[in-house]
């Protein structure tokens, strides 16, 4: 099930949250804490397996045996002197389920969101390993891996955070918290129908007529991906911590702004947030991080990117977009290293050459997205090529009619300017101009969340994406990080 179908959002999550809300009034009159705590998590557990099943119910026996063999594990290792046996032996059952899965190939049957959940069970017998965690019990390891907000497409959160969560005494019902989880999902909705899936359309003609593209073309594809995968991974994540609120549970927070970072190093601490923490702790760190010297740390990045390109993909399109960014993270962290050995003190940044990093920076990760969205290298190395030979011109006309959205052709019909020859493209350039000016002047979509408040104003300008995204289900579309 996707949060963005008609099934979830009036039939799966009204039920749920109404009889979650059900069970906690009848639970403070009728068990004590714990108890009530345990039926609360039971239920959330049940609506989880429903959520992931619901499409593909075969998906199921592969969630649960992968708790269940981690569960074991975790069991085992706290009755151990031999930690370090089980953490391996879970080391290799979880990574070996994923290269199953992933690479070595099971025709077409890839579990939902296996990565996420493998990787939410790695860092749970890491932590365990470390001696953070302490008698678990089943079910509450269970709503940890499988909670449905998350369990699909992340954040990757850690059992530190969650868990102590799921364990909490109080979850009383807050009308201005649920307020502003509900106006924080509506905007990931509307961000991933309306604005990521325009983009997806333009990016998808781009991708299959690459032959038949200008250099205006190619840089428009290029774009329109760029700021497909932020809207409708952002988009997720928002909806996630929203729905994740609501049930009085806080996710971590995955996505700053990525777009504005000066450097390719600030993007990575603002995009995909958890992953990279993921990375650092279970990965840089136990490689020694920056303990063994520079050109030991410096190793440890590339790895670092590296293996993040072999997750994303098996192709070696997949490979090349990790060094392109384990390459230019590498030699910003060396700059800043040479300079700080040199006791130069970091100073503010001007306001233009503020402006022009962040082009830069920009402009460097929408080329390494090229090789992430290409179906080959040669592919991506084809729509560079197309966009440096520099030729001009009109832009297709497929490629606009993938911007032109009924409502708005609409108005321009009543305009009476729907005759004039380049009025085809006027919906294309206001789109695209409106979307760069979401992502580098407008605000983190959270951090509105957070401001807004209850009022009239607010409600109906909440109402209004509500209704025009649900309007604009035109059949499901999937997230792109559904299968990664």
């Amino acid at each position: 099930m996707l949060f963005n179908s008609y099934d979830f959002i009036f039939l799966f999550f009204p039920i749920t949250l109404l009889g979650f809300f059900i069970l906690q009034r009848a639970g403070r009159r009728l068990w004590n804490d714990t108890r009530r705590i345990s039926l609360e998590n039971a239920f959330l557990l049940a609506a989880s397996f429903v959520f992931y099943g619901w499409l593909h119910p075969e998906y199921i026996p592969v969630l649960i045996s992968s708790m269940a063999v981690n569960y074991g594990l975790f069991v085992q290792m706290e009755k151990t002197q031999h930690k370090k046996k089980m953490l391996a032996a879970g080391l290799v059952f979880n990574i070996g389920a994923l290269a199953l899965f992933k690479y070595v190939g099971t025709g077409d049957f890839l579990p939902l969101g296996i990565s996420f959940f493998t990787f939410t069970q790695i860092a749970f017998l890491m932590e365990s390993y470390r001696g953070n965690l302490k008698e678990v019990s089943a079910l509450s390891y269970g709503l940890y891996v499988s909670f449905f907000p998350k369990i699909i497409q992340g954040p990757i959160a850690l059992p530190g955070e969650m868990l102590p969560q799921f364990e909490k005494a109080e979850k009383r019902v807050d009308w201005e918290r649920i307020y502003r989880c509900l106006y924080l999902f509506v905007l990931g909705l509307f961000k991933k129908v309306l604005l990521a899936d325009t983009l997806g359309r333009a990016a998808d003609f781009g991708y299959a007529n690459l032959p038949s593209l200008n250099s205006v073309d190619g840089i428009i594809v290029m774009l329109s991906y760029t700021l497909q995968l932020y809207f409708d991974f952002s988009g997720y994540c928002d909806m996630a911590m929203g729905i994740a609120g609501m049930l009085g549970i806080d996710l971590p927070l995955n996505f700053d702004s990525p777009y504005k970072a000066s450097n390719i190093m600030e993007f990575w601490k603002r995009w995909h947030i958890t992953l990279t923490r993921f990375f650092t702790r279970y990965l840089y760190i136990p490689l020694g991080g920056n303990r063994k010297g520079r050109a030991r740390t410096y190793l440890n990045c590339l790895i670092i990117f590296l293996v993040s390109g072999i997750w994303h993909g098996a192709g070696w399109q997949f490979i090349i977009w990790g060094l392109l960014h384990g390459v230019l993270y590498v030699f910003t962290r060396a700059w800043m290293d040479w300079r700080a050995g040199k006791g130069e003190k970091r100073q503010g940044k001007s306001r233009v050459l503020h402006d022009i990093s962040v082009f830069l920076t920009f402009l460097y990760v929408n080329i390494a997205w090229v090789f992430f969205r290409a179906p080959s290298v040669g592919d991506a190395l084809g729509l560079l090529r197309t966009i440096c030979s520099f030729r001009f011109g009109r832009v297709n006309w497929d490629l606009a009619s993938c911007f032109n959205l009924d409502e708005f052709w609409y108005v321009i019909k009543v305009a009476g300017i729907d005759s004039w020859q380049y009025a085809h493209y006027i919906l294309m350039a206001v789109i695209i101009a409106a979307m760069l000016a979401l992502v580098f002047l407008g605000k983190n979509s959270v951090e509105a969340a957070k401001k807004v408040k209850p009022g009239v104003a607010n409600t109906i300008f909440m109402a209004v994406l509500f209704v025009w995204s649900v309007l604009s289900f035109t059949g499901v579309s999937s997230f792109l990080y559904v299968n990664f």
